[in-house]
C-alpha cells in the first residue's frame, strides 16, 4: 500500500517531463530568434548609410478638398483606352499627319494612326531602340528625336533606322536622358535626370541635386550644359516664343525656368512651386499653356523623411527592392495646366485610380492624351478637353 502512492507520483512526474521539455525548447528557440533579430537590428542601425542626407522642410502639400485649382474632380475618370500595345507609354507625340507615337519601357516605339472620324486604329511597331525611350518629338526633317534612358539622345529616321546623336557631354556620360523639346532652329533641349543613372530611392533620401539641363546643337553636333544642380531633372518644354525653357524638378515639386533670351538670359528662376505631387513630363498646347503629368500625388512619409536626416539616412540603407512598393505611385490620376506666366489654371483628376502614374498630358485635336510609366496603369488613354 505505501508503495502505490509513490509509484503513482513518479508516473505523473514522468508524464509531465516531456511537456516541460518542449516548452523549454520553444522558449530557447524564441529567445534565440529574438536575439538574432535584435542583433540584426543593431547591425542595420550601426551600418553606415550610403548617403548623407540634406535636411529640407517641404512645403505643405496643396489640399484637394479646398476650393481652388487643385480641388479634386473626376475629369480623368472616364478616360478612353487608345491603345494597350505599349504597356507604359512614358511620352506621347504626333507627326504632321496627326499619327500618335509613343515609346515603351522595353525599347519599342509604336505608331498609332487614326481614321477619318478620329478613332484610333491598331498600333504599329515603328522602331526598337534596344533601350528605354522616354521623350519623343519630330524635328523639321521628319526624324523622330528620342531621349533614351540607356542610350542617350537618338534620331530615328522614317524607316526606323537609329543614330546616336549624343551620349556624352564635356567628356562625361549622359547618365539618364529623360525628356526633350526642339526649338525652331533645330536646337534640342533635354534633361539628364541624375548621375545616379537610374531611379533610386537613395537619391530621394539624400535630397541633393544631381540633374542637368542640356542643349544639343545639330549644326555643330555639340552638347553643352545649360543648368545643373537640379533635383531629379525630368520634363522639358520651350515657351511659345522660345524665350525660356522649363524643366521639371520632380523631387522638389517644382518647375524651373531657364531664360534663353531677354535681360535674364542665362539665368534661372522658379516658374511654379509646391505642386501637389511629383511633376514628370511637360507639354505645351496651341495656346502656349503647359500641361504637366503628375506621376504620383505627394507621399507624406517622404516629406517627413526630408525633415529628419537620421530617418532619411536609415531609409537609404533599406534595399531598393523592399522600397519599390512603398514608393509606388498613389492610385490617383493627376495632371495640371499652367499659363505661360506660371499660374495654375486647373487640375484633372481620377480619384478612383483607374488611370494613375501619369507621366504625360498632351493636348491634341480636342483630346487630352495621357501616358504612364512602370508602376502606373497601362496603355495610352485620352479624355475630351471639353470636360
Amino acid at each position: 500500500m505505501p508503495n502505490k502512492p509513490v509509484s503513482s507520483v513518479k508516473s505523473t512526474e514522468g508524464g509531465n517531463r516531456p511537456k516541460r521539455s518542449l516548452r523549454a525548447r520553444i522558449c530557447r528557440w524564441g529567445l534565440s530568434l529574438l536575439a538574432v533579430l535584435v542583433l540584426g537590428l543593431l547591425v542595420f542601425l550601426l551600418y553606415p548609410s550610403p548617403v548623407k542626407p540634406v535636411k529640407w522642410s517641404a512645403p505643405t502639400a496643396p489640399s484637394f478638398e479646398e476650393a481652388g485649382p487643385w480641388k479634386q474632380n473626376n475629369k480623368l475618370s472616364s478616360a478612353q483606352l487608345v491603345t494597350d500595345a505599349p504597356q507604359f507609354p512614358e511620352f506621347i507625340t504626333f507627326d504632321k499627319e496627326g499619327q500618335l507615337y509613343t515609346g515603351d519601357s522595353d525599347g519599342k516605339i509604336y505608331k498609332v494612326p487614326f481614321d477619318a472620324e478620329g478613332n484610333p486604329q491598331k498600333a504599329q511597331l515603328f522602331a526598337d531602340t534596344k533601350g528605354t525611350p522616354n521623350g519623343l518629338i519630330f524635328d523639321a526633317k521628319g526624324d523622330l528625336i528620342v531621349t533614351d534612358v540607356k542610350r542617350g539622345l537618338l534620331s530615328v529616321n522614317p524607316s526606323g533606322s537609329i543614330e546616336v546623336l549624343a551620349d556624352q557631354v564635356d567628356g562625361k556620360p549622359i547618365y539618364l536622358a529623360n525628356e526633350l523639346d526642339i526649338a525652331k532652329d533645330g536646337s534640342i533641349y533635354f534633361s539628364d535626370t541624375s548621375n545616379y543613372g537610374s531611379v533610386t530611392f537613395k537619391e530621394m533620401a539624400e535630397n541633393k541635386p544631381h540633374g542637368r539641363l542640356l542643349k544639343y546643337d545639330p549644326m555643330t553636333k555639340k552638347t553643352t550644359v545649360l543648368l545643373e544642380g537640379l533635383y531629379f531633372a525630368n520634363g522639358v518644354a520651350l515657351s511659345a516664343d522660345e524665350d525660356f525653357v522649363l524643366v521639371a524638378e520632380s523631387y522638389h515639386y517644382q518647375l524651373t525656368r531657364y531664360w534663353l533670351n531677354g535681360p535674364k538670359k542665362g539665368t534661372s528662376d522658379i516658374f511654379a512651386d509646391n505642386l501637389a505631387g511629383f511633376p514628370d513630363n511637360i507639354t505645351r498646347d496651341d495656346q502656349g499653356h503647359f500641361w504637366v503629368g503628375i506621376f504620383t500625388t505627394r507621399l507624406s512619409f517622404v516629406d517627413q523623411m526630408h525633415s529628419n536626416p537620421w530617418l532619411a539616412s536609415t531609409m537609404a540603407k533599406v534595399p531598393q527592392s523592399l522600397l519599390n512598393g512603398a514608393s509606388a505611385p498613389v492610385k490617383h490620376g493627376l495632371a495640371a495646366e499652367f499659363s505661360p506666366q506660371g499660374e495654375l489654371i486647373g487640375s484633372w483628376h481620377d480619384p478612383e485610380g483607374k488611370l494613375y502614374g501619369v507621366t504625360t498630358a498632351a493636348s491634341h485635336n480636342g483630346y487630352l492624351y495621357i501616358g504612364t510609366a512602370p508602376g502606373g496603369s497601362k496603355g495610352v488613354h485620352r479624355v475630351p478637353l471639353t470636360k
